[in-house]
C-alpha cells in the first residue's frame, strides 16, 4: 500500500480550527468524570548505557525500568520548552500592579521520550528535581511516573491512571448526528485537509503562548514557584501531543494573578473586559500566539459548547474537559467573508458579526479600498511577464477582471511563442533560474529524464513516491536543462538544484521539495516546443502548432496592438478598442478601463527665477566693465 501524499502546510490557527470544529457535535457531558489510580509500584529507574535494539544517538538518555508486569527502556532526548531561555514570569504586588519576577525555573530539563519496542508510545517527563516525573502512554494505558519522596535510593512510583466505571463520557446533543456544517460538507470536500507524508512534510509549525493562571488557580498551592512549576509541567505534556502533528508549543510568558484576578474571569466572550485587558496589556508589547487561561474551577461541559455554525461570534470559545483534571481554554477566533470562506485577517469594514459597518459597501477584493470600490482604472493585476496583459478595475464590483493573456501562438521571442501566458523560449526560462548567462543545455543533457529520478524524469504521481520517464522525443517535455551557468542562482526555501555532466557538457536543473507550498518550475512548460512542429503538452510531445489556429494579423489590431486569449485586440496606450482605430486610453474591452493618461507642461517658475538671476548678473557686468576700466586708466 502507498502512503498519499498533497501539499499541505500546517499551522496552528488551522489546527485549532480544525479541533474546534471535530468538538463541536460532542462537547456537552452530562455527567462529571473522574479518574483514580488502579495500581501503583515502586520502580528504581537504572541508566542504561547503551540502546538496546536502537542505534545510539547523541543527545539521548536510557532508563530501564520494571512496570506492568515487564521491563521497559525509555529513550528519552532533551527539548527546549521556553521561548526565552529565561523564561519571563509576571505576578503582582499588594495593589494588584504587574510586576516582574524571578522564580527558579530550569530550562533544560524537559524531555520528549518514548518506550523501546512500544509503538506510537509517548513518555513526557523532566528531570528537574532530581528524579523522572511525568506521564507516559502506551497503548490505551496510561501511567504516571513521580520520585518517592524521601527516598534515599532513587525510588520512584508509577501508577496506572484509569476512569471510573461509571464516568460519564461525552455524548451527543439531540439532532448534531443529523445536523451537518455546510462549510465543512462532502460537497464542499475541497476544503479538506491533507496530511502528507512525514518525511516530505514542510517545516515545523510553532506556538508563541503566554500561560495566565488566575487567583483561584495560584491559591491552590499559594506559592508562586510552585505554582510556575505545574504549570510548565502542564505545557511540557502539551508540547508533547502536538508533536504528533508537526507544532511545537512554547512558553514565552507566564503571568500569575496571585493577588487578584484584574477582570471576571467566568466571561469568556471576545470583547470581555478580560479579553480587553489581555489585548491592550500583554498582545500589543508581546505579539503572543495563543493566550490560555488556567481556572481553578470546572464549569460545566454544555455551558461553554460553542453554537454551531458560529465562526464570527463571541461564542467561537471552546472549552475542552478531561476527565475532569485540566481545562485548556482555547481561543478560536476567526473571520468569515460574505461569501462563506473563513481566514485569519482582522476586517476593518466589518463589526465583529461580520456584518459590514454602515456606509461600507465592500471588505475585501482586489477592487476594494478603504471600505469602498477601487476608482475605474485601478490596477488589479499586474503583468506578470511579457506574455501577459494587465486588468484594471471597472468602479462597480470587488472582483478584478478575469485574468487575460496574449493569444496562444504570439512570437515572444525568435525561438519561442506564448502559451497560456507564458514566453515558452526555453533559454529565457533558464536565464529567469540560472541568470543572463544561461541558455538552454544540449539534447545530450535530456538523457536525464529517461532515469526515472529525483532530478530526473517525465512525470510524477502525485499520489505516490515513485517519478516516470518516458523514452523517445517525450524526455524534452521532463525535467529543463540548462547550461553555460556562472553563478548559483538564488533560490526560494525548499527548491534545490542539480548539476551533472554529460558528454562533455554541463547540465543544470531544478527540483522542489514535494509537500511544500512552493510551486515545481523545474519542469518544461506546456506550450514548449519539442520537436519541429510539435509542442509539450502534459509532459508528452504530442500536440502540434497548428492546433493552436494562431489568427492575430498585425493589421487585425491596425498595428497598434495585440491579441488577448479571446482573440479580442487589446490596444497600446493612446488607442481605444476594439479595433485601436481611435484615440484614447488603450487596453481591451475585456480587461477593464486603464487610467486615462493626458499630458500637460507646465512652466516652471524656479527655472525662471534662475534665468533673470544669471542674466542679471551678466547685464551687471557689461555695465561695470567700462566704468573699471576708465578707472584702472
Amino acid at each position: 500500500m502507498r502512503q498519499a501524499e498533497a501539499r499541505v502546510t500546517l499551522r496552528a490557527p488551522l489546527l485549532l480550527l480544525g479541533l474546534w470544529v471535530l468538538l463541536t457535535p460532542v462537547q456537552c457531558s452530562q455527567g462529571h468524570p473522574s479518574w483514580h489510580y488502579a495500581s501503583s509500584e515502586v520502580v528504581i529507574p537504572r541508566k542504561e548505557t547503551h540502546h538496546g535494539k536502537d542505534l545510539q544517538f547523541l543527545g539521548w538518555l536510557s532508563y530501564s525500568l520494571h512496570f506492568g508486569g515487564q521491563r521497559h527502556i525509555i529513550h528519552m532526548r532533551r527539548k527546549h520548552l521556553l521561548w526565552p531561555r529565561h523564561l519571563l514570569v509576571t505576578t503582582q504586588d499588594d495593589q494588584g500592579a504587574l510586576q516582574m519576577d524571578d522564580p527558579y525555573i530550569p530550562p533544560d530539563c524537559y524531555y520528549l521520550s518514548y518506550l523501546e519496542e512500544v509503538p506510537l508510545s509517548m513518555v513526557t517527563v523532566d528531570m528537574c528535581c532530581g528524579g523522572l516525573r511525568g506521564i507516559m502512554k502506551l497503548d490505551d494505558l496510561a501511567y504516571e511516573i513521580k520520585p518517592l519522596q524521601d527516598s534515599h535510593r532513587l525510588e520512584h512510583v508509577v501508577s496506572q491512571i484509569v476512569a471510573e466505571p461509571n464516568a460519564t463520557g461525552p455524548t451527543f446533543r439531540d439532532g448534531d448526528n443529523e445536523e451537518t456544517d455546510p462549510l465543512f460538507s462532502e460537497a464542499n470536500d475541497s476544503m479538506n485537509p491533507r496530511i502528507s507524508n512525514s518525511l516530505y512534510s514542510s517545516h515545523r509549525g510553532n506556538i508563541k503562548g503566554h500561560v495566565q493562571c488566575s487567583n483561584s488557580y495560584c491559591r491552590v498551592d499559594d506559592n508562586i514557584t510552585t505554582c510556575s512549576k505545574e504549570v510548565v509541567q502542564m505545557f511540557s505534556l502539551i508540547d508533547s501531543i502536538v508533536q504528533n502533528i508537526d507544532l511545537r508549543y512554547y512558553i514565552y510568558l507566564l503571568t500569575i494573578y496571585n493577588n487578584c484576578d484584574p477582570a471576571p474571569v467566568n466571561d469568556y466572550r471576545v470583547q470581555s473586559a478580560m479579553f480587553t485587558y489581555f489585548r491592550t496589556t500583554f498582545f500589543d508589547t508581546f505579539r503572543v500566539h495563543s493566550p490560555t487561561l488556567l481556572i481553578k474551577e470546572a464549569p460545566h461541559e454544555c455551558n461553554y459548547e460553542p453554537q454551531r455554525y458560529s465562526f464570527c461570534t463571541h461564542l467561537g470559545l471552546l472549552h475542552i474537559g478531561t476527565l475532569g483534571r485540566h481545562y485548556l481554554l482555547v481561543a478560536v477566533v476567526t473571520a468569515q467573508t460574505l461569501m462563506g470562506s473563513t481566514g485569519e485577517k482582522y476586517c476593518y469594514c466589518c463589526r465583529s458579526d461580520c456584518r459590514l459597518t454602515p456606509g461600507s459597501i465592500c471588505h475585501i477584493g482586489e477592487c476594494c479600498t478603504n471600505c469602498s470600490y477601487s476608482p475605474p482604472g485601478t490596477l488589479c493585476r499586474p503583468i506578470q511577464n511579457i506574455c501577459d496583459l494587465p486588468e484594471y478595475c471597472h468602479g462597480t464590483t470587488v472582483t478584478c477582471p478575469a485574468n487575460f493573456y496574449t493569444q496562444d501562438g504570439t512570437p515572444c521571442t525568435e525561438e519561442g511563442y506564448c502559451y497560456h501566458g507564458n514566453c515558452t523560449d526555453r533559454n529565457v526560462r533558464c536565464k529567469v533560474f540560472f541568470g543572463v548567462s544561461a541558455e538552454e543545455a544540449p539534447e545530450v543533457c535530456y538523457d536525464i529524464n529517461l532515469e526515472s529520478y529525483r532530478f530526473g524524469h517525465c512525470t510524477r504521481q502525485q499520489t505516490a513516491l515513485n517519478n516516470q520517464a518516458f523514452a523517445g522525443i517525450d524526455k524534452f517535455c521532463g525535467r529543463l536543462q540548462c547550461t553555460n551557468v556562472t553563478h548559483l542562482p538564488r533560490l526560494q526555501e525548499h527548491v534545490s538544484f542539480h548539476h551533472s555532466v554529460r558528454g562533455g557538457f554541463q547540465c543544470f536543473g531544478l527540483d522542489e521539495h514535494r509537500a511544500t507550498d512552493t510551486t515545481d518550475v523545474g519542469y518544461v512548460i506546456d506550450g514548449t516546443p519539442c520537436v519541429h512542429g510539435n509542442f509539450c503538452n502534459n509532459t508528452r510531445c504530442n500536440a502540434t502548432i497548428t492546433s493552436l489556429g494562431y489568427d492575430c494579423r498585425p493589421e487585425k489590431c491596425s498595428h497598434r496592438g495585440v491579441c488577448n486569449n479571446r482573440r479580442n485586440c487589446h490596444c497600446h496606450i493612446g488607442w481605444d478598442p476594439p479595433l485601436c482605430l481611435r484615440r484614447g486610453a488603450g487596453g481591451s474591452v475585456n480587461s477593464g478601463p486603464p487610467p486615462k493618461r493626458t499630458r500637460s507642461v507646465k512652466q516652471s517658475q524656479q527655472s525662471v527665477m534662475y534665468l533673470r538671476v544669471v542674466f542679471g548678473r551678466i547685464y551687471t557686468f557689461i555695465i561695470a566693465l567700462p566704468f573699471g576700466m576708465a578707472t584702472n586708466v
